[in-house]
This record gives structure tokens, C-alpha cells and sequence, in this order.
């Protein structure tokens, strides 16, 4: 089941949407359970359009209220109702009057890449004037932290967006939970994203008395604080044929709040088990999970959807088994009926299929609508997973389960849905949403054991109504795999050293919620973050080498380059642009801008510059396949030959799939001297490319013939994306 997806279904319960502009806020049902409201929504729209300028075209409005963890607040979107479409969305506290963020989008999606016209300094210095007008009375209270790291997409239809962190310090030392975030457009300056993020009144300990780094390490070590995983890397493409691979890792162990150390007392940081975690998290009335026969569903057109993909027809169970398979685990109510169902790959396991099936009330009033969604496996008939929304429980009851009491029952249910697999997993206590929990609620996770050790993404999770004595919802992740043996990995110890010498611990602040809504500041070690998506997630348990989210080793990440050698070069800028897609990286800090380049060096950087992968380590074969595969290159060239203007102009017009005008005969003129040079068949590519200001020519000669520096591929590469191409009419619908 999809996280996501469930996290909003539970946000749901703390949101009131206000319906028009200036709605009564009087109703009882909208009072926030922190503070009253000192400003009203009129004034929220006020002190935003104070501070930003809302684009004219957008005239749609609408406004909500939220109370949520503590904070109520006030959401405003502006949208526009013609095309080409785009939205303005912020949200106000209503105590403060605070702008908490805003962001903004202009559609519509232009396959076209825009060089920047600021500089990031430039950039850096409208973020910090927006700080200055929108938090200054707690910019002396913090640090401006950079990314380091952050890289171009030169396929992205969006402008270079640069981003900001300020992060909150007190008493000298970094509090990364508070703080602002701002994105500015590279291309005019405009602000794309806000966020401000500050708990008041919140104790934070003295920093007098803590234990020495060199404690805090031994702490770590003795812990242990990490530990050896099967580590399953997420499949970026269902329809990859490809298998799943499964590593073996050190990482993180989930009950230690990130692999925190207590400053003060020198004891790791445990989660507590009572605040349980939030992955599938609806809050349903109406569902009983016993054994009797459930009534038949109504009759009633069911609306199916079948994945195009689909294979092995013959195989899969059909919707009505899939359906019977969900009424013999838990009981649908009569009021519900069977609407929609839909066949699809499961992403995780491309070679499966799942059945979706979706049964909704009757009732046509907003708001009032009850739905059950269930999930089958359509190759296995396994019961894969359910939630439901519905009327929400009161959390005040004196009868309600305890949490041992919903602990029993949700494994009274997943010993009947999966009793054999219920065998091979244990309780987590990781907590991947820190907050109030709802009264009425308690979730469980339950991670899956191969081989004795954990593995990553799979399990059981369960959520129990504790008033109404119910699990309102259940997933199961079930990888079908091979778990390679656990042995030849690193020694522990010898983990642990390169763990922290790749993330070394680094003394902060850290909040903790509590089961009772209270939020506890802790002063602690904890493994260093840096701020950027590029911190090692865990190491190869049999290398010991870094790895990031994806299962890719550190030679494998797409990094940013500085060059040294560009100043003053014609095309600076646009080198410099290929340097932050993590293109052109073969030498290092150098670029080397008057070397001719060969085929293979702008073929590598044309994959990175797509940016659709991390994967950089390709051999030459790869290279060339996926450059035939994207019909960049379909003459007989070899990667290690330097490479002609002719050559070049052919392979930026087909980046830019315009090589059917580039085909057509007759029409072309150019006004080199040289013209009698080019090839009759490449005289569409060369006049496109010159003319679109891709191909960089100084005087009246071409010389198609004369190989390209790598100054020149730099140049022709970032202009190529550049070009603006049609946008299909249908995309604007």
C-alpha cells in the first residue's frame, strides 16, 4: 500500500475545510484545540499578498483552516482557471499570523531548459532579503546551511531552482528541526518555495555538563547502533525486467532515533514503543474482521482497468476470486458496494499483479461517503492489504483498548490472514511520523526476518481503532527474493569505524514527541546529516562502501563539479551549468575545455545530464546502447573516436527529436563559404543546429569535418535543451 497515500487519508482527520473566503469561524467544530484564532482568514489573504505578488490569471480562491499537531492555521491557493495553468498556495497561522509557506507553480510544463539568469550568489541574496522581511525576528537565531551538493536536470521542463537552509541555533548548536527553507527560481528571481518551521516554547537543555565526542562514539560502538540488513533498493521502473536485487548492509537500527546519543546522560536515544508508527494509518467505522460469511455486495456495474502490461492472463485470479478472497477476511459492510477494480503491476515486484478493488456508500453527500479499499495479489490470491475511512471513533472513551489490548488483537488478525508469515517477522519501533496520535489509534509494525537478520520495505503493518475494537487498516510488503548468505561481511566493529568516518557524530538538538502530545528537546550525538541528499543511508557489508537510497555505491553518485580551468572561456557558463548536472566529472576539478572530446565522453555526459538515474558506472557497451536505444546515434562510430561538428549537430537535433525536419530536402540554406563541404544528408542537421544556436561557429567557415572541443560539446548540449519544442495539445487538456 502506498505510504503516501495513507498519510493523507490520517491528515484528513485533522483538517476543516473552511468553504468560501470569509467563512464563519465561529462553529464549534472549527475551534482549534491549541489557541484561538487572533486573525481572520481575510487577514491571512492580506498579509500574503503584503509580502508576494499573486499572478493575475489567478482568480480562482479557495481557502481552508487546519488544526493540526498543535498549530492552527489558515490554507489559501490561488488557481488558474485557462490554460496554460499554474498555482499560488500558502498557509498562515492563524495565532501568529505568521506566513508558515507558500509555493508556487506556472504551467505549463515547457520541454525546454532555461540557463540560469541569476547566479547563485545572487539568488542567495533574495533569499536571505525575503528571511529578513518574513522571519527577522529570529534570523540572528540562525545558520545559513548550504548544499553543497544539489544537481542540475537538464531535462527538467521546470527552471534551475536554488535552494536554502537556514537551520535554528541555540545556545551555539544546530537545532536542523526548526528553521526556514527557501527555493528561488534561477531563471527570474521569483520565490518558488517557503517554509518556516519554528516550535516556541521549548526547553532546551545546557550544554555545561556533556559527555566528550570520544564517549559518545563509544557509546555508539558498544550499542551497537547499526546493524546487518537485507537491503531490497526500490525499483525506479515497473517495467523493468530487470530483478530485484537484495544487499546485504549496515545501517541505522530503527530504535535508536537516528543513531542518537544522549549528551547529557550518555545513553542511546529509544523511541518509545507506545507512540507506535504511522504507515497505514484511515480511521473507519463499520468493519468487523471475524470469520463469519460477509453479506454479498450489492449489485452494481463495477468499473475494471487492466495494466496494458498485463501477461500470463491465464494465471491471475479474476476480479470476482480476488473480491470472494477479501470478503472471507474481513466483513465488507452491506452499505458499501463494489465500484471500481483495477489490474496493475506491483511496483516492488514488477513481475506480479495486484487486483485494487474499491467499494463505496451510497450516500451522495460530501463528506459523508464511506470506501473500503482492499489489495489481492492476482498470481497468489494472497490478502495483501485494506483500509477504510469512515466515521471517526472518539478517543475519550474509558473502555478503550490499551495499547497491549490493540497490540493483541492485531496479531489475532495477521496470525489469521498470514499465519505462516506471521512467523518470519518481529515488532519494529521505528516511527516514521512524529506528532499527536489520535486517541482512538494504534499502529504496528512488524518487520520481515531472513536468515535471522531484517529486511528493508517488508512486513506487516496494522492499525487498531481502539474504541471501536477494530483493525481499520493492514498492508503486507512481501518481496519474493533470494536472500543471499550472511557470511564473508564486515566484522561489526570494523562497520561501525567506516560508518562514522563517513558520517562522523556531530553534536545537536533533537525534538521528541511523546505519547502525551508533549515535545522533549533532547541534547544529543547523532550521525552527521550534511544536509543533502547525498549522505551515505548505509554501507556494503561486504565492501564497506558507502550507499545511498537507491543501492548505488559512492562511485556511482552524480556529483556536482567546480571547475578550475573555465574563467574567462566563451562558453563558462554553460560548462559550468554541465558541471552541476555531474556531467563531464572524467578529470576531475579540471574541464579541459580546448581538449577535442571523443564520442564516448559527450555520450556519458548526455546520459547524466538526463538526470533519470544515478547509475554512472556504465561500460561501454551500456553506453552505447542506451545511446541507440534513444536514437542519439545510428551511424557506425566508435566511442574512443573524437567527434565532428557533422556528428554533433546530428546528435543534438535528435536529443531534440527533430531529426524528421532535419530530413527534408531543399530547403536548407546556410551562409558558410564552406558549404560545398557538408554532406548533402547532413545539411538539415547542420543548418537546424545552427540556426536553433546549438552549434557554436566563429566566422563563415564550418568545417564539418574538424573535430569538437569539449568547450564546444559543453555549449551545444545545454543550448540544445534549451530549444523550446511544441507541446502536445493533449498534455494542455
Amino acid at each position: 500500500m502506498n505510504f503516501f497515500v495513507v498519510l493523507l487519508l490520517l491528515l484528513q482527520l485533522a483538517v476543516s475545510p473552511a468553504d468560501v473566503l470569509g467563512s464563519d469561524l465561529s462553529n464549534s467544530t472549527l475551534k482549534p484545540t491549541s489557541s484561538k484564532p487572533t486573525i481572520t482568514v481575510e487577514q491571512a489573504v492580506q498579509t500574503v499578498k503584503n509580502n508576494f505578488t499573486i499572478p493575475e490569471k489567478y482568480v480562482q480562491l479557495s481557502t481552508g483552516y487546519n488544526d493540526y499537531n498543535n498549530r492552527a492555521t489558515y490554507s489559501l491557493n490561488w488557481n488558474a482557471v485557462d490554460q496554460p495553468g499554474g498555482s499560488f498556495n500558502a498557509e498562515v497561522d492563524a495565532v501568529t499570523g505568521d506566513i508558515v509557506n507558500i509555493n508556487q507553480w506556472e504551467g505549463p510544463f515547457k520541454p525546454a531548459f532555461k540557463l540560469p539568469v541569476l547566479s547563485e550568489g545572487e539568488a542567495e541574496k533574495i533569499a536571505t532579503d525575503l528571511i529578513s522581511k518574513l522571519a527577522s525576528k529570529h534570523q540572528s537565531e540562525m545558520q545559513l546551511v548550504k548544499d553543497e551538493q544539489q544537481v542540475f536536470v537538464l531535462n527538467n521542463a521546470q527552471p534551475v531552482t536554488y535552494n536554502f537552509r537556514w537551520i535554528r541555533i541555540v545556545n551555539g548548536i544546530q537545532f536542523p528541526g526548526n528553521g526556514v527553507n527557501v527555493s528561488v527560481s534561477g531563471d527570474d528571481g521569483k520565490i518558488r518555495g517557503y517554509n518556516y518551521n519554528w516550535t516556541p516554547d521549548l526547553v532546551f537543555p545546557e550544554s555545561a555538563n556533556i559527555i566528550s565526542p570520544e564517549k559518545a562514539r563509544q557509546v555508539f560502538t558498544d550499542t551497537p547502533m547499526i546493524e546487518l540488513q537485507y537491503f531490497l533498493p526500490q525499483i525506479m521502473n515497473p517495467q523493468s525486467t530487470e530483478p530485484q536485487r537484495v544487499l546485504l548492509v549496515y545501517q541505522l537500527a530503527n530504535q535508536y532515533n537516528g543513531g542518537a546519543v544522549d549528551a547529557l546522560t550518555g545513553k542511546p536515544v529509544t523511541i518509545d514503543p507506545q507512540m507506535g508508527t504511522y504507515r497505514s494509518m484511515s480511521v473507519a467505522s463499520g468493519i468487523s474482521v471475524g470469520t463469519s460469511t460477509t453479506p454479498a455486495v450489492a449489485t452494481s456495474p463495477v468499473t475494471k482497468s487492466t495494466d496494458q502490461a498485463t501477461s500470463d492472463k491465464d494465471q491471475q485470479i479474476s476480479q470476482e476470486k480476488a473480491a470472494d478472497v477479501v470478503k472471507k477476511m474481513i466483513e465488507v459492510p452491506s452499505d458499501l458496494t463494489l465500484r471500481n477494480s483495477s489490474l496493475n503491476k506491483d511496483w516492488q515486484n514488477p513481475s506480479e499483479q495486484v487486483w485494487n478493488l474499491d467499494w463505496y456508500s451510497e450516500s451522495s453527500n460530501m463528506g459523508e461517503n464511506h470506501y473500503l479499499n482492499a489489495r489481492v495479489n492476482a498470481k497468489t490470491g494472497d490478502f495483501i492489504g485494506f483500509n477504510m475511512n469512515g466515521g471517526i471513533s472518539s478517543g475519550d472513551k474509558p473502555n478503550a483498548l490499551s495499547r497491549d489490548g490493540a497490540q493483541k488483537l492485531a496479531e489475532d488478525f495477521l496470525k489469521r490472514v498470514q499465519p505462516e508469515r506471521f512467523k518470519l517477522v518481529k515488532m519494529g519501533t521505528d516511527n516514521l511520523y512524529g506528532g499527536k496520535m489520535p486517541g482512538n489509534v494504534q499502529t504496528f509494525n512488524y518487520t520481515r526476518l531472513a536468515n535471522g537478520l531484517p529486511v528493508s520495505r517488508n512486513g506487516m503493518n496494522i492499525t487498531v481503532d481502539t474504541v471501536a475494537k477494530q483493525v481499520i487498516s493492514y498492508s503486507l510488503e512481501w518481496s519474493g527474493v533470494e536472500f543471499p548468505s550472511p557470511s564473508d561481511v564486515l566484522p561489526l566493529n570494523q562497520a561501525t569505524e567506516r560508518f562514522l568516518k563517513a558520517r562522523p557524530l556531530a553534536l545537536n538538538y533533537s525534538l521528541i514527541y511523546q505519547q502525551n502530545e508533549k515535545q522533549e528537546i533532547r541534547l544529543v550525538y547523532q550521525p552527521k546529516t550534511d544536509y543533502n541528499m547525498y549522505i551515505p543511508a548505509m554501507l556494503d557489508a561486504k565492501t564497506g562502501d558507502p550507499v545511498d537510497w537507491y543501492g548505488k555505491s559512492q562511485a556511482e553518485w552524480s556529483l556536482p563539479h567546480t571547475y578550475t580551468d573555465i574563467q574567462g572561456n566563451y562558453a563558462e557558463k554553460e560548462i559550468s551549468v554541465m558541471g552541476q548536472t555531474g556531467a563531464f566529472g572524467e578529470y576531475g576539478d579540471t574541464f579541459r575545455p580546448d581538449e577535442k572530446i571523443t564520442v564516448g565522453s559527450l555520450l556519458r555526459a548526455m546520459i547524466t545530464a538526463e538526470g533519470n538515474n544515478r547509475d554512472r558506472v556504465l561500460t561501454d557497451d551500456d553506453v552505447l546502447k542506451i545511446a541507440k536505444e534513444r536514437s542519439w546515434v545510428k551511424e557506425d562510430l566508435k566511442l574512443e573516436s573524437e567527434l565532428s561538428r557533422e556528428d554533433l549537430s546530428k546528435m543534438m537535433i535528435r536529443l531534440i527529436s527533430m531529426e524528421p525536419s532535419a530530413q527534408v530536402k531543399g530547403i536548407y540554406v546556410v551562409p558558410f563559404t564552406d558549404v560545398s563541404t557538408i554532406q548533402p544528408d547532413s545539411l538539415g542537421y547542420i543548418a537546424l543546429a545552427w540556426g536553433l544556436g546549438i552549434l557554436k561557429v566563429d566566422g563563415d567557415t564550418l568545417q564539418p569535418k574538424q573535430s569538437v572541443t569539449r568547450a564546444e560539446a559543453a555549449y551545444a548540449l545545454v543550448h540544445a535543451y534549451a530549444v523550446e519544442r511544441p507541446l502536445n495539445p493533449y498534455m494542455m487538456k
